[in-house]
C-alpha cells in the first residue's frame, strides 16, 4: 500500500513518521504541497502509483492536487483540524463552500466538537484519533501552585490571552508561565512570565513541574499540548468540552475552576494526577493509535 499525505509539517510530517515506524510492508510518503512547488511536482509523479491520499485538512476551496485524486479515482481521506471546519461552516453559510472533495472523501475527526461541526456541513464523518504522545512517569511533588499555556505571538486574542490575564489578576501570588509569545496585547501583571517559541523538551520540563495547564481557544482543533498535559498529571482547564479537562467557557468560569482544581491538586499532596497519566498511557499510546489508522486506511483501500 503507497499512501500519500499532504499538508503542513507540524502535524502532518510527525503523523506519517509514526505510520511508517508501525507499518513497514507499506509505503508512507509526506509531502508539504502547501509550500513547495518541488513537492507539487513530486505529488504529480507519485499519484498514478499510490492507493491513497490523506488531506491534513477538510478542503473547500479549489485545490490542484486534490483535483488530480478525483481525476485518477484515488481513495481520499481527509483528516479535519480545526481551523478548517471554520471556514468550511462559513462558506456552507454562505453557499460559498466547494463540496467535491468532501462529497467524495472519507471524513475523519478527532474531538466531539469537530464531529458535530463537520456534521453541520452534511456529509458523513468518523471518528478517528491519531494524535499521539510518549507518557513519561511524573513521580515528584509540585513545588508550588503555578500555571502554564501557550499562545500564538500573531493570534493573542484567539488563544484567550485577555482571559488568561485577567485570571492571572485574580490570582497574583501564582506564576503563570506562558510559551509562544514574548508579549502581551493586553494589560499584564508581574506574575506572568513570557518565554517565547522554545524546543518542545524545554516546554515539557516546564509542564513536568507545573500543576495547572490553561488552553482557552475560541476554538481549537483536538490539541496534542493538552493531551500532554494530561501525561504528565496536570489538571487541565479548557473552553472546548473534553472528558478529562476542566470546561470554563470565559474567564469567569475559568477563576471558579481554578478554584476548585487548586483545592484538588492540594488535597492529593501536591502530586500530579497519576490515575490521568494512566489513562493516556493507555488511550493514547503511539502504536496503538497508529495501529488503529492503518487498519481503518486498509479498510478504505480495500487491503
Amino acid at each position: 500500500m503507497r499512501v500519500l499525505v499532504n499538508g503542513l509539517p507540524l502535524f502532518a510530517k510527525r503523523f506519517t513518521d509514526e505510520l511508517k515506524k508501525y507499518d513497514t510492508k507499506s509505503n508512507y510518503i509526506f509531502l508539504d504541497t502547501y509550500n513547495s512547488k518541488w513537492k507539487q511536482v513530486l505529488f504529480f509523479l507519485y499519484l498514478p502509483f499510490s492507493d491513497c491520499v490523506i488531506s491534513m485538512n477538510g478542503v473547500t476551496d479549489n485545490s490542484g492536487s486534490l483535483n488530480l485524486v478525483l481525476k485518477w479515482k484515488k481513495k481520499l481521506i481527509l483528516q479535519w483540524m480545526g481551523t478548517d471546519a471554520l471556514l468550511a461552516m462559513e462558506r456552507f453559510k454562505n453557499n460559498t463552500i466547494e463540496r467535491k472533495y468532501i462529497d467524495y472523501a472519507h471524513n475523519f475527526v478527532d474531538s466531539e466538537w469537530l464531529m458535530d461541526e463537520v456534521k453541520s456541513l452534511e456529509v458523513p464523518v468518523e471518528y478517528l484519533h491519531f494524535k499521539s504522545v510518549k507518557v513519561h512517569p511524573n513521580e515528584n511533588k509540585y513545588d508550588k501552585i503555578s500555571v502554564i499555556s501557550y499562545v500564538a505571538d500573531t493570534r493573542q486574542e484567539f488563544y484567550g490571552m485577555q482571559q488568561i490575564a485577567e485570571i492571572a489578576r485574580t490570582f497574583p501570588n501564582i506564576e503563570f508561565h506562558l510559551y509562544g509569545l514574548t508579549c502581551s496585547e493586553f494589560p499584564t501583571t508581574p506574575n506572568i512570565h513570557f518565554y517565547g517559541w522554545v524546543k518542545p523538551e524545554e516546554f515539557a520540563e516546564r509542564l513536568k513541574s507545573t500543576p495547572i495547564f490553561l488552553r482557552l481557544t475560541e476554538h481549537d482543533g483536538f490539541s496534542v499540548s493538552v493531551i500532554e498535559a494530561l501525561g504528565f498529571g496536570c489538571e487541565v482547564i479548557m473552553s472546548l468540552p473534553f472528558e478529562f479537562t476542566h470546561l470554563a467557557k470565559n474567564s469567569n468560569e475559568a477563576i471558579t475552576i481554578m478554584n476548585y482544581v487548586i483545592s484538588k491538586i492540594e488535597k492529593r499532596g501536591m502530586k500530579p494526577n497519576h490515575e490521568m497519566i494512566e489513562i493516556v498511557k493507555l488511550r493514547y499510546n503511539p502504536e496503538k493509535l497508529a495501529s488503529n489508522y492503518i487498519q481503518k486506511l486498509k479498510e478504505v483501500v480495500g487491503k
